[in-house]
């Protein structure tokens, strides 16, 4: 899976997305290609009882919710106190935002961090992102949310990409919105999209969402739109 990931998106966003499911999760190496490329298999067995360990409270079948972990195989708490670091039913939060679909194979959707309220609709950035790297010429994209001037407590999408060379000057910033218009709810389509050289990256070679952010905002504050 690693492998066909990587020609897409940098290796830390790989790590950062896989790492929390590594001991609740099976991969199956009897997997048609697309499913082993979008899903990171099913939760484990507990070899025990031979049931399936629960790797959620919340979600069901074609839903999306936070996968919250339990079994023999987590953890009992953060030393020095057990429990600590546990919901009261024993569970670990990963953040991580997951969807299971009807065969129950697991796929990541989001981080909890990176989920953002549209005029009351959830919108999943990390989706929006696999979209924009399935576009022809894209090499790197990032999916914000931005405060809504005229709406507040409400954010606004905005899209960064960068493309490969023999692409630039090719694709326009209406490409990118007209495309995803067809692919996203109405609510989903960015307002702006930036198409820059290169994005930001954090030490670890991860896309610096935050610092994109926290430029749009200055931006924005400079423009009056925001206090």
């Amino acid at each position: 899976m690693g492998m066909n990931l990587i020609g897409r998106r940098n290796l830390g966003t790989i790590v950062n997305r896989l790492l929390p499911f590594i001991s609740s999760i099976m991969p199956s190496a009897t997997e048609k290609k697309r499913e082993l490329t979008t899903s990171v298999g099913y939760p484990i067995v507990d070899e025990d009882t031979g049931e399936m360990i629960p790797i959620s409270r919340v979600v069901k079948e074609g839903l999306r919710g936070e996968a919250c972990i339990k079994g023999p195989h987590t953890m009992p708490g953060y030393w020095p106190e057990p429990g600590s670091g546990l919901d009261e039913e024993g569970y670990v939060h990963t953040g991580d935002v997951i969807k299971i679909d009807k065969d129950g194979r697991v796929y990541i959707v989001d981080r909890t961090k990176d989920m953002i309220n549209v005029s009351g609709y959830k919108v999943y950035l990390v989706e929006i992102d696999d979209l924009l790297y399935e576009y022809p010429g894209v090499y790197e994209a990032a999916t914000i949310g931005v405060p809504d001037p005229e709406r507040p407590g409400s954010e606004r999408v905005k899209v960064f990409v960068a493309l490969y060379p023999e692409y630039k000057g090719k694709v326009k910033e209406e490409d990118i919105i007209n495309y995803l218009k067809e692919r996203v709810e109405k609510w989903a389509i960015p307002k702006s999209v930036e198409i820059r050289d290169e994005l930001p990256k954090s030490p670890v070679e991860k896309i610096f969402k935050r610092k994109l952010r926290d430029e749009e905002i200055e931006k924005m504050k400079k423009q009056g739109l925001l206090r």
